[in-house]
């Protein structure tokens, strides 16, 4: 992904995560995205990465890998902050399938109290990295220890 497009995905991402209550419409980002002064072609982009996170009334890209599955409160709880940013990039990114999602989250409750971002590195590590190449390993590192690092 462009260093852009991975910035701009990442304020989809915080704008949805600090109006919880709120769903966004797509009209409505795409106007405060212009504003920020992201370009046309960035916004819909980026927002076809992200359409398939939207809460209930946007109609969600349709596409059978993909499944839309919002984290129950215990999943919530269970992952920090950090870790749970982390988690949805992995999804967000198509870095891991539904049913890798489901067996990870299904090794959390192995886990006493919150899960940080160490854990999850190590869950992901065990459970997905063994079958990808060195390409989708160094990337991986390079989200767990950056954060917004840019994805090749």
């Amino acid at each position: 992904m462009k260093p852009s497009l991975v910035e701009l995905v990442n304020a989809i991402i915080r704008r949805i995560q600090e109006r919880p209550d709120a769903a966004p419409s797509e009209k409505g980002l795409r106007s405060w995205l212009a504003r920020q002064g992201f370009k046309k072609n960035e916004i819909e982009a980026a927002l076809k990465l992200v359409r398939p996170r939207f809460p209930e009334g946007v109609e969600p890209e349709r596409n059978p890998m993909t499944s839309v599955r919002l984290l129950s409160p215990q999943e919530e709880y269970k992952l920090t902050p950090e870790a749970r940013n982390i988690f949805h990039r992995l999804e967000l990114y198509g870095m891991i399938d539904p049913y890798e999602r489901e067996m990870i989250l299904e090794h959390l409750s192995h886990f006493e109290g919150e899960v940080g971002v160490d854990e999850l590195d190590y869950l992901v590590a065990w459970m997905v990295c063994g079958g990808r190449d060195v390409g989708f390993q160094q990337t991986l590192f390079d989200l767990f220890e950056g954060g917004d690092k840019t994805l090749h």
